[in-house]
């Protein structure tokens, strides 16, 4: 019997452990040129004497090839060495080093790509293209547009006083990093004396998706919600077997919405051909892995569930604790960006209440802008996709800080807390809710 396999898992298990995702879709493409930042903003609507203190910006990489396969019945794709290559005005000096500062720490998910060899074709699993690094430049350049050339929000070279960068340890991750930052500040090395740092975790405590296998009781949330999900979500299990039958899959644990999503939506990103009986299926393939990638993140039911907390509790926490320091003191950073995944964006946007039942395209960011009046007081906005966004408990899109921190009180998790919370007594996680 085949097993379709799963190349770059972080573990193992009935969900899969397929974590990092990825989307494109033609019609959905989220082209960074279309940005419309903000040039008539509810600060300035309201008339308010209003300061920015700091912006965080949560984003996801650009285009890559896929990191699963489809079974042997159907065609590979051939991911040639023209579709990776370097783009030159995306080069600069940087250094990847732990969170205190000490050297990069191992990536088993990255080793996990690489031990199955390459594409067909040459390119290597997961690997950042050529449109994806261009993407990622764009955005920096748009960034750079609005906090450097239009609001003055930040000097227009690097400064590591004002800006700090920090990406899950992957290397596309890493490299759309390093793009944005290209196109924020330019490549030149005249400017700076030393190389840009980015800033990285360790796996087995990375925050920035839901780490089911190293947080126990997340991985025990997502055993159970994946079992339920014929249940759950009406009509899958139906639209699950016309899917096995077309790719030849008979048992329903080796069959893997999201990796059949991955590798269509890559192929699709770089014009790479589509089997016509595949291709009459996006639609179907599409609404189904965000059904379920939905509910693995927070649950078979909506709210704030414990699921929710311990996909991206953490991240909330993390927002939340720098815009306190912000407030407080004029020496900390002004522009923090986090590299990220897709699963890092759609538990966020759950937390948020700003899912639009969309997987997040490439290049997607959630922006998180904090402001002060003269009497002090502060405030919110939250935007993603070029829109501001009214947050969940939240009585306007400008949303006082305290109502924010408030709102987000139901899903917020130090770390320490998070940390805690994924202990489980392996006797009970049968036992286990969602």
């Amino acid at each position: 019997m085949f097993l379709w396999r799963k190349v770059g898992i972080l573990g193992s298990g009935i969900c899969g452990a397929f974590l990092l995702h990825e989307f494109w879709e033609k019609k959905d493409v989220f082209t960074v040129q279309a940005f419309s930042f903000w040039s008539s903003s509810k600060v300035e609507e309201e008339g308010q004497d209003m300061k920015l203190k700091l912006v965080q910006i949560v984003f996801r990489h650009g285009a890559r090839t896929p990191i699963s396969r489809l079974p042997p019945s159907i065609e590979q794709a051939t991911w040639s060495a023209d579709l990776v290559k370097d783009v030159p005005h995306t080069l600069i000096d940087y250094r990847v080093e732990s969170l205190d500062g000490g050297p990069r720490p191992p990536s088993p998910v990255e080793d996990s790509y690489q031990k199955h060899g390459p594409h067909k074709g040459g390119a290597r699993w997961g690997q950042l293209t050529t449109l994806g690094q261009q993407q990622m430049f764009d955005l920096g350049q748009l960034l750079r547009k609005h906090y450097v050339e239009n609001n003055r929000f930040i000097d227009p070279v690097y400064n590591p006083q004002q800006v700090y960068v920090r990406s899950t340890n992957i290397k596309r991750t890493v490299e759309s990093a390093r793009c944005v930052l290209a196109g924020l500040f330019g490549n030149s090395q005249s400017d700076r004396e030393d190389p840009i740092r980015i800033y990285t975790s360790h796996v087995n405590k990375e925050i920035f998706w839901p780490n089911y296998v190293h947080c126990g009781h997340l991985g025990a949330f997502w055993k159970t919600a994946w079992g339920l999900l014929d249940t759950a979500l009406p009509g899958y299990r139906e639209d699950r077997l016309k899917l096995q039958s077309i790719l030849g899959i008979e048992e329903a644990r080796q069959f893997n919405i999201f990796g059949l999503r991955d590798e269509l939506t890559a192929r699709k990103a770089h014009g790479l051909p589509i089997p016509e009986h595949l291709a009459a299926q996006e639609d179907v393939v599409e609404l189904r892995a965000t059904q379920c990638m939905a509910a693995l993140v927070s649950g078979v039911e909506d709210g704030h569930s414990h699921a929710l907390r311990l996909s991206t509790g953490p991240v909330i926490d993390l927002l939340t604790q720098n815009m306190l320091r912000a407030q407080n003191s004029e020496n900390s950073h002004k522009l923090h960006l986090y590299s990220g995944h897709d699963t890092t964006l759609i538990p966020l946007l759950k937390a948020l209440g700003i899912f639009d039942d969309r997987w997040p395209p490439y290049a997607a960011h959630v922006t998180v802008e904090l402001y002060q009046d003269a009497k002090k007081n502060n405030f919110v906005k939250v935007l993603y996709l070029e829109e501001e966004k009214q947050v969940q408990g939240c009585s306007a899109v400008l949303c006082p800080f305290e109502e924010f921190k408030e709102a987000m009180a139901t899903v917020a998790l130090s770390h320490k807390a998070f940390w805690e919370n994924c202990k489980i007594d392996q006797k009970k996680a049968s036992q286990t809710t969602v």
